[in-house]
C-alpha cells in the first residue's frame, strides 16, 4: 500500500511539473498582434475595441493622428477590403507593466476597385492594466526602398 501511495504521489507531481505555464507578457503581446490583424481583415470593431485602450492614439503614415474612435469607425468600414496582411520582423520588448512593440507590415488591399500594396515599419506602446494588455499608442511609416534624401541638410 505504502508502495502505490508513494507512486501515485510521484505521478502527481510529475504531471504537475509538467503541466502548461501561462503565456508570457511577450507571447500574451505577439498573439494580440495578431489577433489585431484578424480584426482588421474583418472589419470586427468589437474584437479592435478590446485590443485598443480607450485612449489610443494611432499616427497614419501621412501623419494625421487619429483617436480611437476614428480609428475603429475607419477600419471596421468596408471601404478597404484586405487581401492580405503580413507581420514581419516582430519584436517585443517588455518593461514590466508596460511594454514596446514593433514590426514590418506587408498589405495588400482593395480601395475604390484599386489594388494597393503597402509595406509599413510600425512601432505600438503596450500597457498592463487588471492583467490585460491593451495598446494605447501605435504609429506607422511607409517604408519606401527608393528614397535617397540625405540625412545632412546642408546649411
Amino acid at each position: 500500500m505504502k508502495r502505490i501511495v508513494c507512486l501515485s504521489i510521484a505521478v502527481l507531481l510529475a504531471a504537475s511539473a509538467n503541466a502548461a505555464e501561462p503565456p508570457s507578457d511577450e507571447e500574451q503581446i505577439l498573439k494580440l498582434e495578431d489577433d489585431w490583424v484578424r480584426a482588421l481583415e474583418k472589419h470586427d470593431r468589437e474584437g479592435l475595441s478590446k485590443i485598443l485602450a480607450p485612449e489610443f492614439t494611432f499616427i497614419e503614415p501621412d501623419g494625421t493622428i487619429k483617436n480611437w474612435e476614428k480609428y475603429l469607425a475607419d477600419r471596421s468600414s468596408h471601404e478597404a477590403e484586405t487581401e492580405s496582411f503580413q507581420n514581419d520582423e516582430l519584436n517585443v520588448q517588455v518593461f514590466g507593466n508596460s511594454a514596446l512593440a514593433s514590426g514590418l507590415a506587408k498589405i495588400t488591399e482593395r480601395r475604390h476597385g484599386m489594388r494597393y500594396r503597402l509595406t509599413l515599419r510600425w512601432k505600438e506602446l503596450w500597457l498592463k492594466n487588471s492583467g490585460r494588455w491593451q495598446v494605447f499608442a501605435s504609429q506607422a511609416t511607409a517604408v519606401n526602398p527608393n528614397w535617397d534624401a540625405p540625412f545632412i541638410v546642408p546649411e
